[in-house]
């Protein structure tokens, strides 16, 4: 006989939940042609499922149900991830041969195990009854199938629950609407879907503060943004989250064989390692390094590999490795100072203050005593450039913009800075005659090339840096700081040949101009 829960073509099942304690309804009226029911069997159906995870519920909390399944004394074990697949199947089973894991689950599982070791959780006890709905004849019209679940934890009762399906099959419009009504007068509530098991089994994941928040390496459905007021470590762990899935994505493909190519696993690995530095401002230092680190390693790794070489490196404790240091970013070490107020604000207050420096930075660079002035300078836009991209994790938009503006300024500056200069009189000592003829030129031609630099920064700042304060005042304004009085420190204008002149007395010599007043700055939106 085939499995009553399945459709029949044509027929049309509904699915009802319902308290495992109601009475089940008449399905007999003779007015509408419904005799009495008849049971497919006199005894009932019985299945025990003893669910499998680790002491932290790894499984459970990644939407995975790992359990050994006994139906009528047949022994198999069960795998179901509904909200991975396709890259894990929604259910596998394989025959039970003996009481370990089989290997194949265990290395579909591996980046979630991690080694870990697996224990009995809980168990659910299932009893069903199925009937045929039939004519005053006798003539079958379709089947009912009620299921009665109990689930328990160290032997204790956790919930009951009740499911009844109702195939439809040659009945009339008239009795399926009878039917729905009789089993709503015992309160039954028609679904569209039954829960699956990962969603049922919640309930024994044991966590006293009531707190069910995914802390697995990737949860599946955390896409989407964070909300306005979301804290450090909720912005931190939500990037971590979004960057790490495609990893395991790419990772899962390649243990299910859904594919061979071992290279989006290596491009993914390497683009999650490129994409971390944006957390070293708020983060403790030494936390990404390492895991950077792990990631460029294992890309080298699997980069080429393949058959045996791939699934060694795959199943290896410094690969699986990986996905603990993810873990562990998912309740993230903040850096001293950070995480006492919502994101927004801290972000904020760190765009303002890098933004305020790399005016002022930029506008003294010309006036140093010495070189220091465009080091600093350098430095300041670098550090620009670091904080926009960290205010790219609530405001896409804004922040790249002030970003390419940063990384402009830095570009220009980097020409400006007198390091390389310092390294060639350096490497002047203990050269012969003949390598320092050519130390000398490759200095000359470098001073001159860092003369014009610096000419054409101090020509382009009174455009540039209005065009950085623009930037900076659109992204605080959306991160909510108070943007009119936030950046007060004006950028230099530049006079009309492109020289800027003194900051008090209009001179042309120490490199500035007169501050354009707040006013004139946010009216300016030309040159974009």
């Amino acid at each position: 006989m085939s499995d009553p829960r399945s459709s029949p073509k044509g027929s049309t099942v509904r699915r009802y939940e319902m308290r495992d304690l109601a009475a089940a309804p008449r399905f007999a009226n003779p007015d509408l042609d419904l005799g009495n029911p008849a049971m497919v069997s006199t005894k009932p159906a019985v299945c025990d499922l003893t669910v499998l995870d680790t002491a932290d519920r790894r499984l459970l909390r990644a939407g995975i149900v790992l359990a050994h399944r006994s139906t009528d004394g047949v022994g198999e074990w069960l795998m179901a991830a509904p909200t991975w697949a396709p890259q894990l199947p929604a259910e596998y089973v394989e025959p039970m041969t003996s009481g370990e894991v089989p290997q194949q689950i265990r290395m579909l599982l591996a980046p979630f195990l991690r080694h870990a070791a697996l224990a009995p959780v809980g168990t659910q006890h299932r009893t069903r009854a199925t009937y045929l709905i039939r004519t005053a004849e006798r003539e079958p019209l379709g089947s009912v199938v009620d299921d009665v679940f109990t689930v328990r934890r160290d032997g204790s009762l956790v919930t009951r629950y009740r499911e009844v399906d109702i195939d439809t099959g040659a009945m009339s419009r008239d009795q399926t609407d009878w039917l729905d009504d009789a089993l709503h007068s015992v309160e039954a509530v028609r679904v569209e879907r039954h829960l699956s098991l990962p969603a049922r089994f919640r309930v024994l994941i044991e966590d006293p503060t009531g707190d069910d928040a995914d802390v697995a390496p990737v949860a599946l459905g955390a896409g989407g943004s964070v909300g306005a007021d979301a804290s450090m470590a909720e912005i931190v762990a939500h990037f971590v989250g979004e960057e790490a899935r495609d990893v395991l994505l790419a990772d899962l493909n390649v243990r299910s064989g859904r594919t061979r190519k071992v290279q989006p696993l290596v491009r993914g690995l390497r683009a999650f390692a490129d994409a971390l530095p944006v957390l070293a401002p708020v983060v403790e230092p030494g936390h990404l390094d390492d895991l950077v680190a792990a990631l460029d390693a294992a890309a080298d790794q699997l980069d080429g590999a393949f058959g045996a070489d791939q699934q060694r490196v795959l199943n290896g404790e410094e690969y699986l490795g990986i996905y603990e240091r993810i873990d562990a970013l998912r309740t993230p070490p903040l850096a001293e100072g950070i995480g006492l107020r919502p994101a927004r604000e801290e972000i904020g207050q760190m765009v303002e203050a890098a933004t305020r420096r790399m005016l002022s930075a930029g506008g003294a660079a010309p006036d140093a005593a010495d070189d220091g002035g465009w080091h600093a300078a350098a430095v300041a836009a670098d550090l620009l450039v670091s904080t926009a991209e960290l205010a790219s994790l609530l405001a896409p938009k804004q922040a790249k913009r002030l970003r390419d503006r940063a990384r402009d300024l830095y570009d220009e500056l980097i020409g400006c800075d007198n390091e390389e200069l310092e390294a060639l009189r350096t490497s002047l000592e203990g050269a012969s005659v003949e390598e320092a003829f050519g130390i000398g030129r490759q200095y000359a031609d470098l001073a001159e090339s860092r003369s014009v630099a610096r000419a054409e920064f101090v020509a382009h700042w009174g455009k540039s840096g209005r065009k950085v304060r623009r930037a900076g005042l659109d992204l605080l304004a959306l991160l909510g700081v108070d943007a009119p009085n936030a950046l007060d420190t004006a950028p230099p204008t530049a006079d009309a040949d492109g020289t800027a002149g003194d900051r008090t007395t209009g001179d042309r010599t120490t490199g500035d101009a007169p501050a354009a007043s707040a006013t004139e700055l946010e009216g300016e939106v030309a040159d974009e």
